[in-house]
């Protein structure tokens, strides 16, 4: 019988496949809706961290992950949005319910050799510091993977062609983005981080975005490259996340030397129970609950239901920490994360 634990301490564990007190939970990311949703009144006066804090406790989550991207203002656009400059180099526009593309970090093709991001030393842990010194919540710090990063600072459409005609100079400009994301976890770690989460969408509903054979020599060594770097820092779990069909590039992923897998989205054909069968002497598994009908239009008593199946199924002696497949969002009615949240915590 395992004895009562911290946040800190469960979530540790799951981590490492050991016994928890109970399953933790605890969101990658919470939009601002659905936190105002959640607090209402209570919610009036608080400052962004404390508000979503405030939500973290509300739903009994054990961890907060923490994304700091660095910015600088860079003027507006004709519709008087701001934009900034990214680490990347990428200029972008921020709407009030999405961001955009305004001027990639790399117009031509020809120009990788001299392509270079930002200074580490710029990224900011102001963000991580507050949580570290304002809670008891077990610290994800969120860093960028190769495939989100080109996507990203270069436009979906120039990345993918370039990858294909220009490998070479492709695999350049990834391994300094690579690169600049591994300083900004080394600088999470030395401002207390307990886990880095690697984010990098690399595949949708119907499989990856990328031929296996581009991911063989642009992704997958540079994830290898940066969990290492990482755990020569300090040994802490590295998690990768990306939404979509993995089933296919799961071997690949678990040979880099991740300690756990967040999203499994279901609606990708994501079967937790399976995966768990295959990698879960090797993979935590962080996710799984359903954003595309189950929480935004289910009602309490399904969502009650299917979570308790999915605590049945992967939350038995470690290895698994629940949440939704990628974060709260603004269509999660109230009384559906409460009820997803609640569900076995007696």
């Amino acid at each position: 019988m395992t004895g009562a634990m911290s946040r800190r301490e469960r979530v540790a564990a799951a981590l490492a496949h050991r016994p928890v007190d109970r399953v933790p939970r605890g969101e990658i990311g919470l939009q601002a809706g659905f936190v105002a949703a959640f607090l209402g009144d209570a919610g009036r006066g608080l400052a962004e961290r404390e508000r979503e804090l405030a939500v973290r406790r509300g739903l009994h989550m054990d961890l907060v992950n923490v994304h700091e991207y660095p910015r600088a203002p860079a003027g507006r656009d004709g519709q008087r949005y701001p934009l900034y400059r990214g680490a990347l180099g990428e200029v972008f526009v921020e709407r009030p319910q999405s961001f955009g593309l305004v001027r990639p970090a790399l117009a031509r093709i020809e120009d990788a050799a001299a392509y270079r991001p930002a200074d580490p030393a710029s990224a900011p842990t102001e963000r991580l510091e507050w949580f570290r010194d304002h809670s008891d919540l077990y610290l994800v710090a969120q860093v960028m993977g190769p495939v989100s990063a080109l996507d990203w600072a270069l436009g979906t459409e120039d990345y993918l062609c370039w990858s294909l005609e220009y490998p070479e100079a492709i695999a350049l400009v990834a391994g300094r983005m690579a690169e600049y994301e591994t300083a900004r976890a080394r600088r999470f770690l030395a401002a207390g981080a307990d886990a880095i989460l690697v984010t990098d969408d690399i595949a949708f509903t119907g499989g990856q975005f990328l031929p296996p054979a581009v991911m063989a020599w642009l992704a997958y060594p540079l994830y290898r490259r940066l969990v290492e770097a990482i755990k020569a820092v300090r040994d802490v779990p590295v998690v990768f996340h990306s939404d979509g069909d993995l089933n296919a590039c799961l071997p690949e992923l678990a040979a880099c030397g991740f300690d756990g897998l967040q999203s499994l989205q279901p609606s990708a054909g994501m079967d937790i129970a399976a995966v768990r069968r295959q990698y879960g002497d090797r993979l935590a598994l962080w996710g799984n609950v359903d954003l595309d009908y189950l929480l935004p239009f289910g009602r309490p008593e399904e969502v009650r239901a299917e979570v308790g199946r999915l605590l049945a199924d992967a939350g038995r002696d470690g290895g698994f920490i629940l949440s939704t497949c990628n974060i709260l969002t603004d269509a999660v009615p109230v009384a559906n994360a409460v009820a997803m949240y609640e569900t076995g915590l007696g």
